[in-house]
């Protein structure tokens, strides 16, 4: 009698556990899951900027170290980011928008230095990048 009321006991331990879980269709999840990516934004549809100032920045994948400044048309110099070794990457800067020139030292003898002018409104961004063969490469302004 004992054992038949301990496995009684226990039984009733189990059948309680197994009935108070609840079980939910797969398809109410996968519909609730697909309900809150419709409603969340994707980075596509957000407009990233909102007058934002332009900003720049330097990757030097050169040999040499290199200095950038950005200044305005004028000459005032706006930022300088000195002596970026090889391999690394400068942190965006950001500046008031207008005519921007980007001059790129090299204080190498034999290796010119270079300057590109662009017209920099809000929401653009330029990734100024130095070749393998310490050249600027092409590069365009973008827009954020």
């Amino acid at each position: 009698m004992k054992n038949l009321l301990k496995s009684t006991i226990a039984f009733a331990i189990v059948m309680t556990t197994c009935f108070n879980c609840s079980v939910e269709p797969i398809e109410t999840t996968l519909l609730e899951d697909s309900l809150l990516l419709e409603d969340s934004t994707t980075p596509e549809t957000q407009d990233p900027c909102s007058n934002q100032d332009p900003q720049a920045r330097i990757t030097n994948n050169g040999t040499i170290a290199i200095t950038l400044e950005i200044a305005t048309i004028d000459g005032t110099i706006l930022h300088t980011v000195q002596d970026l070794g090889p391999g690394n990457v400068s942190g965006y800067l950001t500046f008031s928008p207008g005519d921007i020139v980007f001059n790129v030292s090299k204080n190498t003898t034999g290796i010119s230095d270079e300057k590109v002018m662009y017209t920099m409104n809000q929401c653009m961004s330029y990734d100024i990048e130095v070749a393998p063969d310490n050249n600027l490469t092409s590069s365009l302004p973008v827009n954020l």
